[in-house]
């Protein structure tokens, strides 16, 4: 077995949830966004460790995710956001999850099933507040879902919510989305519905105006956002050398010799590459921490390998512990640094992993 592998610490997690509920306080439930197999960090382990400390739901993206959930006996209500088609309609009632109902098509394939198996399914109606992703969009279209919602006695509405589209760039347009959801709330009610309203995913969820009878945290459980302080990371990335060997000035490294040393150099060789969701691009750009200091990687970063020059750390050597992502000694490589690097956000850096980098859930990722 290679050493590469992905710690992951499922106590920083809890933590990190336990802080955003203390910030919105106990009349605000809390939504865990554990779609993506928990942004990387592993669906099944990060939802039962959330469920016992108090999660209100669970969020994921597709019917699949919450089987996985309902198959390793997660018994958390659970919204599936991206909604499914109407012949997986039962499968989802069977399986106790609730859907979003965007289309009367939808609804009316929801409550089908939900007679059929002579029970009440739940359901959040979507609302298109301007992300024009999925939700019902325009107070005609909602006036009509409405409607056919009344003749749907087996469909419960549990919820209603949209999703902002730029929660920190845009304040206006923010606050033109926040002002169309508060008209939806307002016709739901007026049809007779009390569902638990919910817009804020972890951007937005700071700011007290928005948070309304639930929040949505996705990435910030993870350790990233800039609007909540101290909050932990949960992955580190590590690895230990194959190779550690000397080249001379003028001598090039990996492909396409996009590299050529300056000076007589110490290179160490990783066992670690773009196959294993490490990006490519950041060859030549981002630094592993080797005994607590950095080194940068030189030449392109090769599909199961990637080179670090380590010349100015001249202790450093095959028995070494590298950290690709996360803290060692003083130093810390985050995501947002390596998303800088890869021209990209740490969204995609902490799920891309792949699964042949081996999972290893440690609650203490110090050193």
């Amino acid at each position: 077995m290679r050493a590469t592998e992905l710690r992951i610490s499922l106590s920083a997690i809890e933590e990190n949830f336990r802080k955003i509920a203390e910030i919105v306080g106990p009349w605000v439930k809390c939504m865990a966004v554990v779609k993506a197999d928990a942004y990387g960090h592993g669906l099944v382990p990060v939802a039962r460790r959330l469920e016992k400390a108090g999660a209100d739901m669970f969020a994921v993206a597709i019917l699949e995710e919450a089987v996985q959930l309902r198959d390793a006996g997660v018994e958390t209500p659970i919204l599936v956001l991206g909604g499914v088609n109407p012949e997986d309609m039962r499968e989802a009632v069977e399986r106790n999850v609730s859907m979003a109902v965007y289309s009367e098509d939808a609804l009316n394939a929801l409550e089908e099933a939900a007679q059929a198996l002579g029970t009440v399914a739940d359901a959040h109606l979507k609302i298109d507040t301007g992300m024009s992703r999925l939700g019902v969009r325009g107070n005609k279209a909602l006036k009509s879902l409405l409607k056919t919602w009344k003749d749907c006695p087996s469909v419960h509405m549990q919820g209603i919510f949209t999703h902002f589209a730029d929660a920190l760039g845009d304040p206006i347009f923010t606050r033109k989305q926040e002002t169309e959801f508060l008209s939806a709330i307002e016709r739901a009610q007026e049809a007779g519905f009390s569902p638990v309203a919910h817009i804020s995913a972890s951007d937005a969820l700071i700011n007290p105006a928005f948070r309304h009878d639930m929040v949505r945290p996705g990435i910030a459980l993870y350790g990233y956002d800039s609007q909540i302080p101290g909050l932990k990371i949960a992955q580190k990335l590590v690895t230990r050398p194959v190779r550690v060997d000397w080249i001379r000035a003028g001598e090039s490294v990996s492909y396409g010799r996009t590299f050529r040393s300056e000076r007589d150099a110490k290179i160490m060789t990783l066992p670690i590459g773009y196959g294993d969701g490490y990006p490519r691009i950041l060859g030549n750009r981002a630094d592993v921490l080797i005994r607590g200091k950095r080194a940068p990687i030189v030449g392109r970063v090769c599909m199961d390998m990637l080179m670090a020059d380590i010349t100015d750390i001249p202790e450093a050597g095959m028995g070494d512990e590298v950290v690709l992502l996360g803290a060692q000694g003083e130093e810390c490589i985050d995501a947002a640094e390596l998303a800088r690097h890869a021209e990209t956000i740490p969204y995609e850096i902490v799920l891309g992993f792949s699964s042949r980098v081996r999972r290893v859930y440690r609650d203490d990722l110090q050193n």
